[in-house]
């Protein structure tokens, strides 16, 4: 590999396959780890671009196709008052045509002239906070307090005071993007609009679209924009980054990398006749459906895939004890590591796990924070994350 190839995040899988820099015994091991173990064949070193392309065709079908076209941002913006002295924006752009996503972008004043990286911040589950919690402004719920360091969510906020430009937007179902009458996560306004899509394609959609604000300001570094979430936030930061190159590092903390095949949490039926309230009925993937009423039935794609597409760039996923204490979740992250080094990538990928609940605490930020400057080539504008308290 070339030096400028090292030291750029931002080089695509495309450039490193077609540069041919991984050696066949290397593409090998990477095949057979893809392939449950199966002994690894020299025979099928080439084939490792064509296997990447049917992981994302089976995410596809499963999460459904994305727009076929960008309407124009028609980005609309105004500055609000500064938090913690961080100048900060709040505006609206067009995800669809008839969808706008609101969204608060936070600017240290490290971050100008430019040019600096930026970062995509999903929110978690919340009670209607939505991007408001990402922010520092509140807890869960909109009435709710910030939550103290040990529980925060305002990760959006505390990169801010790192020297990262943060854009904190609503996910569809939360925040000011939950439809009339409804509570938050229910999902059937969204599917109405849209029965072939999910809302697992729509969340990393939005977050691309994102990153295509996040281009039009000339103080961003175009090649320096990664993608950090908690728990939601998490697995829809691994689906943005593993379907849009331009994300040149992401961190998933506590997002769901494994499927839950006892419950309906990945696809919950949407019956308005049956309505179970706030956040149960929310589906993420309908497709999956018939994976829940068929235990036994193999699943087309699993979340290694989406850690595949997104090398070689550089992807932590970090999460509790406990998330971690199922050996396939483990065994996902290395298969995927594989492809890793079969690229010649194998220290851009990392996994990191911490005592306690599913939580975001000091520990976790710190490790991630310290990720995506080592990635992002950025040095923390002041040497703390919460005022008043050393990292």
């Amino acid at each position: 590999m070339h030096d400028d190839q090292e030291r750029d995040p931002h080089f695509s899988r495309r450039a490193l396959l077609t540069g041919g820099i991984a050696s066949a015994g290397l593409l090998a091991a990477a095949v057979g780890q893809a392939r449950e173990h199966q002994t690894a064949d020299p025979a099928a070193a080439g084939e490792l671009p064509d296997r990447l392309e049917a992981v994302r065709a089976a995410w596809l079908a499963m999460m459904g196709p994305f727009p076929a076209e960008k309407p124009p941002l028609d980005v609309q913006m105004r500055r609000v008052d500064d938090i913690d002295g961080i100048e900060c924006h709040y505006l609206t752009f067009r995800s669809e045509p008839e969808d706008r996503v609101p969204a608060y972008l936070l600017i240290p004043k490290s971050a100008r002239p430019g040019p600096s990286p930026a970062l995509v911040c999903p929110h978690p589950t919340s009670a209607g906070a939505g991007k408001s919690q990402c922010v520092g402004l509140t807890g869960r719920a909109p009435e709710d307090p910030p939550l103290p360091p040990e529980k925060s969510r305002a990760y959006g906020l505390e990169l801010a005071r790192w020297g990262y430009v943060t854009i904190n937007i609503d996910l569809f179902c939360d925040g000011e993007r939950i439809p009339p009458g409804c509570t938050q996560y229910d999902s059937e306004p969204f599917y109405k609009r849209h029965p072939e899509w999910s809302m697992f394609g729509k969340n990393a959609w939005d977050c691309m679209r994102a990153v295509d604000v996040l281009e039009t300001l000339e103080f961003v570094d175009r090649g320096r924009i990664g993608c950090i979430g908690h728990s939601l936030g998490g697995h829809t930061s691994l689906c943005a980054a593993a379907f849009d190159e331009r994300i040149a590092a992401a961190v998933s903390n506590c997002g769901a990398i494994g499927w839950q095949r006892g419950t309906d949490h990945w696809s919950r039926p949407q019956d308005p006749a049956k309505k179970r309230g706030p956040v149960s009925d929310y589906c993420y993937l309908p497709n999956f459906a018939p994976y829940i009423q068929e235990p036994a039935r193999p699943v087309p794609c699993d979340f290694d895939g989406l850690m595949m597409l997104a090398a070689p760039r550089p992807l932590l996923v970090q999460g509790s004890e406990g998330e971690f204490e199922n050996l396939e979740t483990v065994a996902r992250v290395l298969r995927a590591q594989a492809v890793y080094h079969a690229l010649g990538a194998g220290d851009r990928i990392g996994m990191f796990s911490f005592p306690g609940e599913h939580n975001f605490p000091p520990g976790a930020k710190r490790f991630a924070f310290a990720w995506l400057d080592r990635w992002l080539g950025h040095t923390p504008a002041i040497p703390t994350i919460w005022p008043g308290q050393a990292v």
